[in-house]
């Protein structure tokens, strides 16, 4: 029987179940990034903005590419961060429509989660559309001493919340979300590890790791 969690309360509460509907949302977290392969929490931030992902990044992606051929996928939705969009051109190459959706974000915490602006973006991948996006697509607030405008954890948590009623109003289905850890944390209450892929019911809270 598969593990299975369900949002509860904020909560993830873990039971087993040996019938579930087929979930059609799969999250996935960008491939190891340059900010990850060097980031300690107790030095201060090597200051790497809008990260790239490594050469392990890459292997990584490669394998969860492996991973995922066989999802019946028709659309994937992607973060603006170059991590993901590196992840997801790694993983789907062209052969999935891409939208890009700041919605699905990483939680501002750090020198990595300031982004590009979209015509920077526009330039690296000008099959994909940016118009849509603002200058500063990423949180903006009060600043730091590191110049960096912490997202707080309760607007993280209703963005997650307004991206998971999108899902269900739109009716959002067969679809793989190239995301972050932190966001899909407030999406799921799973922090899953780098190209990582869970599938997600948005109707039901309900979650399952690979």
């Amino acid at each position: 029987m598969a593990k299975i969690g369900q949002i509860l309360g904020g909560q993830l509460n873990f039971y087993q179940h040996s019938e579930i509907s087929k979930v059609t949302i799969y999250l996935i977290r960008h491939a190891q990034s340059a900010f990850n392969a060097v980031y300690d929490p107790n030095k201060p931030d090597p200051m790497i903005f809008d990260a790239p992902i490594t050469t392990l990044g890459e292997t990584q992606a490669q394998q969860a590419r492996s991973e995922v051929k066989q999802l019946d996928l028709i659309n994937v939705i992607v973060s603006p961060f170059t991590r993901t969009l590196q992840t997801a051109q790694l993983i789907f190459g062209n052969r999935l429509p891409f939208q890009v959706n700041s919605e699905v974000r990483e939680q501002l915490c750090n020198s990595c989660d300031v982004g590009s602006p979209p015509h920077e973006l526009a330039r690296d991948y000008p099959h994909l559309d940016f118009d849509h996006l603002d200058d500063c697509w990423w949180h903006d607030g009060e600043k730091d001493h590191r110049g960096i405008s912490v997202e707080p954890e309760e607007i993280l948590l209703e963005r997650a919340n307004k991206f998971a009623d999108f899902l269900k109003r739109e009716a959002i289905h067969s679809t793989a979300i190239v995301s972050h850890g932190n966001f899909i944390r407030a999406l799921t209450g799973i922090k899953p590890k780098n190209c990582e892929v869970i599938e997600f019911d948005p109707r039901y809270g309900i979650v399952r790791q690979t």
